[in-house]
């Protein structure tokens, strides 16, 4: 641009938490603006973006920041510059800060961080960005040290660590101390009983423990009386999960493991990395002698008698189902369609509902999390399916086209695999030495030429000659065996296509890798009383358009006992 045009800006501006002050983000944009009035920059209006209580460790959860990199990387971009209070309010930590420098610099967009007075056009930017994201880093790092120790020291007062447990609230608890306006000061904050919501927590251990039910069906129970009447409401999300009753892998804060429910409030039990590529945290369970417990009958929402029955129940259930996990999932493994099929309402994976003789395909959203989150309740048997589907894509490979296709492909990847062969290796390896071994003869027979003829000499000449042969003899064998590559015949592609539907289903493993080639993927839809099944072939498929059937609903079977004759 030219020098006597003025240039436009963009302010961002960040704050990292609920507790900071809200007015934070007003005194940053004022400091920008300062900053931009004596340098002669202008503000655009309608580009000040600010992102409150975001933390500046990772970008995903900055819904103003990504729409202003957006903006920046559009074509016709309003602004050239973009001034930020702080480098922090961009970034915490050196690699994402320097990643925004980049990006911005390729696009023609430059940053001015007041407090640094660091402008990004400069030629020493990228030495003061990464300067002051490692101050950065080291002043999170601290912080989190810091917080750690404060809410270990609340925790150890009685007080609560913070967060949000389901069946109770925070109350604060005053000393009498007042702030500058006046307002009183929390000393810390207890945990109080939410009376709706323990109903619930009674409840859920209730269905469990006395009643038999599994975690799945008092999911459904809890998401249909959700939708219906909009309670109870769920922790977390929109709805009951399974995870939400009984923890995860991954989260171990399932309300039948919650032992805050008993009276025993524990703390420092996980921890949370955060992956460095996607910036996601993953929480992990720390050793048990670093978590620091302490009862408090306060708290008490479960009787001891029903936390014993929940967990007996759960002890009886992992010891009948012991060694069937593996089972079932190589049961799960002989699926040919395994991976490939989806629900046509809501996206879900169509999974086995049902085992055994008459296992079932059915949508595992409806199947895990009831009615209200997917309406899709159509079951259908699996070999049934399974054959229909079969049938419909024709799977005969029996003409010229494929067994040429195949023939080239196949004997291409045993050239390939010989290549990479340890005789390939071997031939060039005798190559080298070949070549070594005659510099060496070369040398001989001048030293032999210039009078140097000593029994040494001639021994040594005799030994080389003598390894010339045998080298010469290796790398013709590999030649002629490189010559010699074996290759499958047509006639063996074509016995091999006689019957695919055959090795399909007798080898689930070889049949689900080739239906994974030739479909993309299978859509169940339920309409009226039939299913609509949609095949999506892939490029590798000659059929190009997608392929519909339609099957009939599997009826529903009540299994009566057999009346015993009367004599």
């Amino acid at each position: 641009m030219r020098e006597n045009e003025s240039i436009k800006c963009a302010i961002y501006a960040r704050y990292s938490s609920n507790n900071q002050r809200e007015a934070s983000i007003e005194d940053q944009i004022r400091k920008c603006r300062e900053a931009a009035k004596s340098k002669g920059w202008i503000i655009l209006e309608d580009h000040i973006y600010y992102d409150k209580a975001q933390s500046g460790t990772q970008i995903d959860s900055r819904k103003s920041l990504k729409k202003m990199l957006s903006v920046a990387m559009s074509e016709n971009c309003p602004f050239q510059k973009i001034i930020v209070d702080d480098t922090s309010r961009i970034a915490r930590n050196t690699k994402e800060a320097l990643n925004i420098f980049l990006l911005l610099n390729f696009y023609g967009i430059h940053i001015y961080y007041v407090a640094q007075r660091i402008d990004t056009a400069e030629e020493t930017a990228e030495e003061m960005i990464t300067i002051n994201g490692l101050i950065d880093s080291i002043y999170i790092r601290n912080l989190a040290k810091e917080t750690h120790r404060g809410i270990e020291g609340q925790v150890l007062k009685g007080f609560s660590s913070g967060g949000k447990r389901y069946g109770y609230y925070s109350a604060p608890v005053h000393n009498g101390r007042v702030d500058i306006y006046g307002n009183p000061i929390a000393e810390g904050y207890v945990l109080k009983i939410n009376p709706e919501e323990a109903e619930t927590v009674k409840r859920i251990f209730k269905l469990f423990g006395k009643e038999g039910y599994s975690a799945r069906r008092i999911a459904n129970l809890l998401n249909k009386e959700l939708k219906e009447t909009g309670k109870p409401k769920p922790p977390r999300g929109d709805y009951w999960r399974v995870s939400t009753i009984i923890g995860s892998k991954k989260d171990f804060r399932g309300i039948l493991n919650n032992e805050i429910y008993i009276g025993k409030y524990t703390w420092n039990k996980t921890s949370s990395r955060r992956n460095p590529e996607n910036g996601k945290k993953k929480r992990i369970l720390k050793e048990t002698d670093k978590w620091i417990s302490i009862i408090k009958p306060e708290l008490k929402i479960i009787s001891d008698e029903l936390w014993q029955k929940v967990k007996q129940r759960q002890r009886y259930l992992k010891e009948i189902t012991k060694g069937k996990y593996t089972k079932a999932k190589k049961i799960y493994a002989r699926n040919l369609f395994s991976g490939l099929m989806t629900c046509g309402i809501c996206q879900g994976n169509i999974v086995i509902v049902s085992g055994g003789k008459y296992a079932k395909y059915g949508c595992s959203n409806n199947w895990n999390k009831g009615f209200s989150v997917c309406e899709n309740t159509a079951k259908i048997d699996k070999n049934r399916i399974e054959l229909e589907i079969l049938r419909a894509l024709k799977l005969d490979f029996r003409n010229d086209k494929f067994i040429n296709y195949l023939f080239k492909k196949v004997n291409a990847i045993i050239r390939a695999k010989f290549k990479e062969n340890k005789n390939v290796l071997m031939y060039r390896a005798l190559k080298d030495e070949l070549k070594k071994i005659n510099r060496e003869i070369d040398n001989f027979i001048n030293a032999i030429k210039a009078g140097i003829i000593t029994e040494s000499v001639k021994n040594q000449l005799i030994l080389s000659e003598k390894r010339k042969e045998e080298i010469e003899s290796k790398l013709e064998n590999i030649e002629n065996e490189k010559n010699n590559i074996p290759q499958i015949k047509k006639e063996n592609i074509e016995h091999y296509l006689e019957n695919l539907n055959q090795t399909l289903s007798l080898n689930s493993v070889l049949g689900r890798d080739f239906l994974n080639k030739v479909v993309s993927k299978i859509i169940l839809t339920p309409i009226e009383n039939k299913i609509k099944v949609t095949i999506i072939p892939t490029s590798v498929f000659l059929q190009k358009q997608p392929i519909y059937i339609f099957l009939d609903k599997s009826p529903r079977i009540d299994i009566k006992p057999k009346r015993k004759k009367v004599a």
